[in-house]
């Protein structure tokens, strides 16, 4: 199911707690609403927003940052100076 989502990575290698911003990252960007729940599921709204928060906001699409901004109560993302 996240094949596609993470193909830059080793799949046998994949570590779903040590890769886990690359992993909420790439879903949010790339993911269907099937992998959204997963990852809320997974890893919690929480941890999400902490892990959103600290990512450039160049690193969203501008629509998949704005959904993330109302479904984790996300109030700013860093951008670069």
């Amino acid at each position: 199911m996240f094949k596609p989502l993470l193909w830059s990575f080793r799949w046998k290698d994949l570590d779903v707690t040590s890769d886990k911003d690359d992993i909420i990252l790439n879903t949010i960007n790339e993911g269907t609403l099937a992998h959204w729940r997963w990852i809320i599921d997974t890893y919690g709204k929480k941890t999400i927003r902490k892990t959103l928060e600290k990512r450039l906001a160049s690193e969203l699409h501008p629509e998949s940052k704005n959904l993330a901004r109302v479904v984790f109560d996300i109030k700013k993302f860093r951008y670069v100076r």
